[in-house]
């Protein structure tokens, strides 16, 4: 068994109700940091604190797990996430479209785990891949695909490819915050703080819309209060 790094989370040992949330927490961080190969369901039983048979009580197997962890971080980043953009008013499409942007990057922050795991399994190609695109990758992209075809279609949005425009997005506004040690190390700035979240979300916008708006200048105002 390989030796659990130093900085891995640790939840006291406890019997209860809860087990199988301390072992979705527990995946999570591991599945996040490692990767589906290089997480073991031992090592998980030890950082959830339970032993490995209540994995398999819970859990059929490890890829059982990992799907059960993927549909806890997916659904609750798009319950939350369209839960805000929900409330954003549609009648200035470009204000819209920079607001969802910006919510993205507050949510990235929130769920640092979510560009991990996307990283680490758009890795390669596998089975697991095929599902996560499949149950959760392209409905989140829906609206947001639907918007940015309206913009081209009307003339304000550049017509770039979209798989190229999502990866810009996706990679700016998440890296930030699935590489925090690395900005700790490099810059001594923690992208955790409020005022980093808010700092790299303007930068994203900005960004973004100098790069896609035909008329970024316009779209620009002052980020919102959170």
């Amino acid at each position: 068994m390989n030796a659990l790094d130093p900085a891995t989370p640790s939840i006291t040992p406890e019997k209860g109700p809860d087990a199988r949330d301390r072992i979705l927490s527990a995946a999570l961080s591991l599945f996040a940091m490692r990767g589906f190969e290089g997480v073991s369901t031992t090592q998980i039983a030890k950082v959830a604190g339970i032993t490995q048979p209540l994995i398999h009580y819970h859990f059929k197997n490890k890829e059982a797990l990992w799907k059960a962890t993927v549909t806890r971080l997916f659904g609750r980043f798009n319950s939350e996430y369209a839960v805000a953009i929900g409330a954003i008013p549609r009648n200035d499409k470009k204000r819209y479209l920079m607001e969802v942007i910006r919510h993205y990057v507050a949510f990235s922050a929130k769920y640092p785990e979510f560009g991990q795991f996307v990283m680490r399994e758009g890795a390669q190609e596998s089975e697991r891949l095929d599902w996560l695109v499949t149950e959760w990758m392209t409905p989140l992209l829906g609206q947001f695909k639907e918007v940015f075809q309206e913009g081209v279609q009307e003339g304000w949005l550049k017509d770039m490819p979209f798989p190229q425009l999502m990866m810009l997005i996706t990679a700016s506004a998440s890296q930030f915050f699935s590489l925090a040690p690395l900005m700790k190390a490099l810059y001594q700035v923690d992208p955790e703080t409020p005022e980093q979240i808010l700092t790299h979300s303007d930068a994203v916008v900005e960004v973004i819309s100098a790069a896609i708006v035909s008329n970024a200048q316009s779209t620009l105002e002052p980020a919102m209060s959170a």
